[in-house]
């Protein structure tokens, strides 16, 4: 009897701390941990119904590695609809704009306040500016992407980077907000619910996200992104959340 009560004791002892072992680690999570780290992740930009509330955003980036347009990029879009108007200039220095759909990838296209005639050289114009804006879209709204029926997340572990504890969630989405499926990291500060580091699955390197601001709203949100290939690097100087857009700059440029 008394052999059986050490062995049961020391097994006792080994399971507890094989548990504190993981704990340490940042192995175990449950279901109440994610639902704590997802609301604080909202909260950190505002919460999630100012986020489905707003409708038109305005913002421009610069960096990134862009091979159609150089400088600047200025967009218009209508979160509700999908429609989006891009200004910028070419590698050629000439003004474009185009006037697309983020979901049909239909729309105009115009080089200098000229509308372009050939519906070939419009389509593939419109493209890649349809595949400017979702790769622009999704760092700046980075934040927002739990919001969709498609995610799936899960915690893969806890950091301690200076005096910041950051979580490690590992995140799936196959149809975002801006109509694109990611894969990849987020590191997210434990405490302020900020996103700190972005770790796409199909690039080599990683973003360190920051430059939080108020865009209106409500809705507070990231504007520097930063690659360690300082070419990969992207800035967002406007960044707007706002009430109304006229309806003509969608389609008249």
């Amino acid at each position: 009897m008394m052999q059986r009560s050490v062995k049961l004791k020391l097994n006792l002892a080994i399971a507890l701390w094989y548990c504190a072992m993981a704990v340490a680690n940042g192995q175990v999570d449950s279901p109440n941990t994610e639902v704590k780290l997802e609301k604080k992740l909202w909260e950190a930009i505002g919460g999630q119904e100012n986020w489905q509330n707003a409708r038109y955003f305005m913002f421009s980036c610069v960096g990134g590695r862009h091979s159609f347009v150089q400088g600047e990029r200025r967009y218009l879009w209508d979160k509700q609809t999908g429609n989006c108007r891009f200004d910028g200039v070419t590698t050629d220095d000439e003004a474009v704009t185009a006037l697309f759909n983020i979901r049909t990838g239909k729309g105009a296209a115009y080089i200098n306040d000229t509308e372009l005639d050939n519906p070939r050289t419009t389509a593939d114009i419109v493209a890649e500016i349809t595949e400017e804006f979702t790769k622009d879209a999704l760092l700046l709204f980075l934040p927002t992407i739990l919001d969709d029926n498609h995610v799936s997340y899960s915690i893969s572990g806890e950091k301690l980077i200076g005096s910041q504890r950051i979580t490690v969630v590992d995140i799936e989405n196959k149809h975002t907000n801006t109509d694109v499926a990611i894969v990849g990291q987020l590191y997210i500060d434990s405490q302020t619910g900020r996103i700190r580091e972005w770790r796409p699955s199909h690039e080599g390197s990683g973003f360190s996200v920051g430059g939080y601001k108020a865009i209106g709203s409500g809705l507070m949100l990231p504007t520097r992104f930063t690659n360690s290939d300082s070419a990969a690097s992207v800035t967002f100087p406007i960044a707007a959340a706002l009430v109304h857009i006229e309806g003509q700059k969608f389609n008249k440029p």
